[in-house]
Formats: structure tokens, C-alpha cells, sequence
């Protein structure tokens, strides 16, 4: 069961990082608990953890902090500490000019054009190197990595690992 709140350990621990990276970036201020007890322990409610794993794929899709931290400042200002949309949010709830929000969806939109060109690509070498190196012993690393209807909406780089014969070229 999802406990009510989380102390800084346990939120660390169910998003997979060290209890030193949620420290970190509660100092950077990217992250804020919901709750300080009278003893001064921090509490993270339930959607701490969906910014939390926010900033990480962020970071780890090369945003800068700087550009992480506009877009979890994006989501708390649009969502409350439950995470449920706000319908009722103004422009003046987002403490972020217009500019660097300009900047922050220029960078989002490159990224998510990046990975649906490279989608396909990376679900079939997933297949690939899961057949080949691991006897198809991996559970699959993503559901839609291993969507059939998916997966076979483009034509290969190179040569299909998983059929014999010369690689047909790609049509653009």
C-alpha cells in the first residue's frame, strides 16, 4: 500500500534513487515536501514521487536543472499536491516568463520529436539484443517497446536481425 506521505528515504527508495538525490534536489528547491513535522522531518505526498521521477528522466534526458525545475514549477502550479489538474489555474499561478517558457517548450517538443523518431529503432534492438545475448529471458523493459501494432510501423536502418535476407530500402 502507497503510504499517505513519504519521509525523504521512502520516497527515495520508490523512485529508485539515494536518499542523498532527494536531499539534493530539495536543496536546489526543485523538490519541496508537502509536510514538515514539529521534529523538522520532511513528508512528501504521493505526487512528489511523479516529480521526482520527473526530474530524473528530465535530467537524464539533458534538460539542465534550470530547465527541470521550470517544468516541475510548470506542473505544481497547474496541479494540486494530489497531482490532479487544475482547470482553475491562470497565467499568473505559473511564476515562469514568457520566454523561458517558450524556451522550455522548444526543448520539450525537440526531445519528444527526437524520441519518436527513434522509437521503433530502440523497441527493435531491444528485441534484438534480448534474443540474441539474453535467450529472451528479459521481462520487457517497456509494454509499448513490445506493442506488435507498434512495432513494425517503419522500415529498419540496416538489415532486420530477425528476418534472413537483404534489408530493403527505406522509403521516405
Amino acid at each position: 500500500m502507497t503510504p499517505t506521505y513519504y519521509t525523504t528515504a521512502e520516497l527515495a527508495r520508490a523512485a529508485q534513487v539515494t536518499r542523498r538525490t532527494v536531499m539534493h534536489y530539495a536543496e536546489l528547491g526543485l523538490l519541496t515536501p508537502d509536510q514538515v513535522t514539529a521534529s523538522g522531518r520532511a513528508l512528501y505526498g504521493p505526487y512528489a514521487l511523479r516529480l521526482l521521477r520527473d526530474l530524473i528522466d528530465l535530467r537524464a534526458l539533458g534538460f539542465t536543472l534550470e530547465e527541470a525545475r521550470d517544468a516541475v514549477t510548470l506542473r505544481r502550479a497547474t496541479h494540486d499536491v494530489s497531482g490532479v489538474y487544475r482547470r482553475d489555474w491562470t497565467r499568473a499561478d505559473i511564476p515562469i516568463d514568457d520566454e523561458r517558457l517558450r524556451a522550455l517548450q522548444v526543448k520539450l517538443r525537440t526531445v519528444h520529436d527526437a524520441y519518436e523518431r527513434q522509437a521503433d529503432n530502440l523497441a527493435r534492438f531491444d528485441r534484438w539484443l534480448t534474443k540474441r545475448f539474453t535467450g529472451g529471458q528479459l521481462p520487457p523493459a517497456h509494454a509499448a517497446a513490445h506493442d506488435p501494432a507498434a512495432s513494425h510501423t517503419s522500415e529498419p536502418d540496416g538489415p532486420d536481425p530477425d528476418q534472413p535476407g537483404p534489408a530493403t530500402p527505406e522509403r521516405g
